[in-house]
């Protein structure tokens, strides 16, 4: 809202005192109101920003939390895989000796 669009036809002159204070407090709130409005969608985009950060975060920490668990799995199956195989070759060194000046 621009502020001469509030004068009558007669120009400043056919406005009195008040009339000019109440066009000028009609103008400031007018511009208070846009301004107002100019912030909130800031906030508005901001906080969108923020909701679509927060699922990218929940999304890259249960991607992590997946990939976590597929390490700890093979770690575990690798620890199990190397105790089988101490096992096996005790248990073949327990039924075949190695012969210390022949062939094993």
């Amino acid at each position: 809202m621009d502020l001469t669009t509030m004068l009558p036809p007669g120009g400043l002159g056919a406005v009195g005192a008040g009339g000019l204070l109440v066009m000028v407090v009609l103008y400031l709130l007018n511009a208070n109101r846009a301004d107002r409005k100019e912030y909130q969608e800031a906030i508005d985009r901001a906080e969108r920003r923020a909701d679509e950060a927060e699922a990218r975060r929940s999304a890259a920490e249960a991607r992590l939390d997946l990939l976590q668990r597929a390490v700890d799995e093979a770690r575990t199956a690798r620890r199990a895989a190397e105790d089988r195989a101490d096992s096996l070759l005790r248990e073949l060194t327990r039924l075949r000796p190695l012969d210390p000046g022949g062939d094993p």
